[in-house]
């Protein structure tokens, strides 16, 4: 049962061929198993999630159907409020910290009928590339325990590469979904900055982070964004959020699209083993009918250093008074960072949100000219292992692993993680694809094409 994607689950589920007792006691069982040999289980809702189930069969049973994941066992990034539950998000300082509500994201999923069964590794306060975390130690990568996940949505990454749970809710502020999502051969989308509620989530930078589901395929995805995308009253700058049924736009006819990819002047860091997948991807869109072009794209530095300074200034004004008051209780470069944050000029935070929509315009106008997505890299090296890195800061060497995924999330445009390959260390690799504003549904549609045609996403780590 664990083998089975999202969809395939939540059909089996609606056709009674699956009850949601054996998948849910199947999903606890890995996740209090295998979960805790990939230190990403923080804790699991046992109890609570067998009675959940057991109300999804009766109510099965008599012909009631909550919604799409009616019965479909899930666990997310401990950094989601769920009421009366600890949600520490990986540190010290929130050790005690008990929701006194659910978040938004959550609550939607269980009112179409998901079952939460816990909480997932992350790193400290998401902040840590890599996935460390110096108090709960590494999340480990479920296709070699040691390797890193990439973070901050470590535990999401690794449970459902792992196939212990087929889906699960991560954040994104600058990678912290696609990364640990390309690292694990996962799909995952970051959507359009204002398309998913954030209340009671932990914030990282709140006018960078995203909500990205996270599970096997595009499908899942869209699956997924039916439930939680749209307008919502708990978060105002949802509230001109498209309605879109990504489910069903996913699987109309293909419409081949123009695919812009990078000029090769900006690709001269990226690793000779991902160059060559990113070359076998475009081979696998231009079968499919798609054009390639060169995007007219400028260096990602300038607006990485941008969405850098965004991110420190705003998760140090979300920490401060810890900061000021229980130092001690913040592992060192976590505390290091936000000091950085408390520091920087006001004048550099105001600029950086001043130039945010002209930048995001302009790169739009050049970017999209000619084509409809682009491609891009994900991480632009082969998965480091945990020896390889510095405790947290992605010492990857010749690259930063989310030197491609940052800009998007100060340019707020959707961007999607999709599983492309295997490097030489038995790793997986990924590529972004990217769209417009709200262009979720034609990001999906590739994705998916890419996907019917490829089993990248279907293959499985062997975790003895």
């Amino acid at each position: 049962m664990l083998e089975l994607e999202l969809c395939d689950l939540a059909a089996l589920l609606a056709a009674g061929d699956v009850s949601a007792r054996d998948a849910t006691q199947t999903s606890l069982d890995a996740l209090e198993t295998t979960g805790r040999k990939l230190n990403c289980t923080v804790a699991t809702y046992r109890d609570e999630a067998m009675e959940a189930a057991e109300r999804a069969d009766k109510d099965r049973a008599r012909g009631a159907s909550r919604g799409p994941l009616h019965g479909v066992p899930m666990a997310h990034k401990d950094a989601f409020d769920v009421a009366g539950r600890i949600v520490a998000a990986g540190s010290k300082v929130r050790a005690n910290y008990r929701a006194i509500g659910t978040a938004s994201a959550i609550s939607k999923l269980e009112q179409a009928g998901a079952i939460n069964l816990g909480s997932l590794h992350m790193s400290e306060l998401c902040l840590s590339p890599t996935g460390y975390n110096a108090h709960l130690g590494y999340c480990r990568n479920p296709w070699n325990t040691d390797f890193i996940t990439g973070g901050s949505s470590s535990g999401s990454a690794a449970a459902v590469g792992g196939r212990l749970v087929p889906a699960s809710l991560g954040s994104d502020t600058g990678g912290s979904a696609r990364a640990p999502a390309g690292a694990c051969g996962i799909t995952t989308i970051k959507p359009t900055y204002s398309l998913i509620a954030k209340d009671r989530v932990l914030p990282l930078a709140s006018s960078l982070d995203c909500i990205s589901p996270m599970a096997h395929s595009a499908a899942d995805c869209a699956l997924l964004l039916d439930v939680i995308a749209g307008p919502d009253v708990s978060d105002p700058v949802t509230l001109h959020a498209p309605h879109v049924n990504y489910s069903a736009a996913i699987r109309r006819p293909w419409k081949a699209p123009i695919i812009g990819v990078l000029p090769q002047s900006l690709l001269a860091r990226v690793d000779a083993e991902i160059l060559a997948i990113l070359e076998r991807s475009q081979a696998v869109f231009r079968d499919l009918g798609a054009r390639i072009v060169e995007a007219d794209i400028d260096a990602f530095e300038p607006v990485n250093v941008l969405n850098r300074t965004v991110l420190v200034v705003e998760a140090s004004t979300q920490h401060r008074r810890e900061v000021a008051e229980r130092p001690e209780d913040f592992s060192p470069h976590v505390l290091s960072r936000l000091q950085t944050g408390l520091h920087l000029p006001a004048t550099r935070y105001a600029e950086a949100l001043t130039l945010r929509g002209k930048i995001a315009r302009r790169f739009v106008e050049r970017a999209f000219a000619k084509a409809d997505l682009l491609l891009l890299p994900c991480i632009p090296v082969p998965v480091p292992s945990i020896a390889e890195d510095k405790e947290g800061e992605a010492g990857t060497g010749a690259s930063d692993i989310m030197d491609f995924t940052r800009a998007m999330n100060y340019l707020g445009l959707p961007a999607a993680s999709i599983p492309a390959g295997f490097t030489a260390s038995g790793l997986p690799a990924s590529f972004q694809l990217i769209g417009r504003h709200f262009a979720e549904a034609g990001v999906l549609t590739a994705a998916h094409a890419y996907q019917r045609v490829t089993d990248w996403h279907k293959r499985q780590p062997s975790l003895g």
